[in-house]
């Protein structure tokens, strides 16, 4: 019996963090599934442009969102994470948060939100997934994020949002 995919959101939206140090990638790691970034963002700003509901709330147009590569390489290291330490939450083991992800990679954030899930196996599932979740879908639609990343490895996975 297949599993049903499932999602876990905590709406980030933090102006102070901790320094932590990160779980370290190494070549005996898995190799991350490789990702349609033209896809996702298409996908991701055809609901910003057109304005979505979200549970019970309405969020009007927002523009559209850009890809980032650091915000890639942060999700990377937390579906990595998940995927090698078994485990699915914003949190990673050793406690640090997306914003500490984040800041690892170089990136000054202002603000920042992540969405993670488990069990999607395409682009197109796993943004319906996040769209049909009010939290996931109000990131989304968040007219405070200006980029974005998504990264999978395993069934694991994770996008950040965040503005410098």
């Amino acid at each position: 019996m297949p599993m049903k995919p499932f999602l876990f959101i905590l709406p980030l939206f933090f102006t102070i963090f901790q320094n932590t140090t990160l779980p370290n990638l190494n070549d005996e790691g898995p190799e991350p599934w490789p990702v349609n970034k033209k896809l996702l963002l298409q996908l991701i700003n055809q609901v910003r442009q057109k304005g979505c509901k979200c549970g019970d709330t309405y969020y009007p147009a927002a523009a559209p969102i850009a890809w980032n590569s650091k915000l890639e390489q942060a999700a990377l290291v937390h579906s990595n994470d998940m995927y090698a330490n078994n485990y699915f939450s914003h949190a990673s083991k050793d406690g640090s948060k997306a914003g500490n992800r984040i800041d690892k990679m170089g990136y000054s954030w202002k603000t920042y939100g992540e969405n993670i899930a488990f069990g999607y196996r395409t682009e197109k599932e796993v943004v319906k997934g996040w769209l049909l979740s009010p939290g996931h879908c109000k990131n989304i639609m968040s007219k405070t994020f200006k980029e974005m990343g998504v990264a999978r490895v395993g069934d694991y996975w994770t996008q950040v949002f965040a503005t410098k």
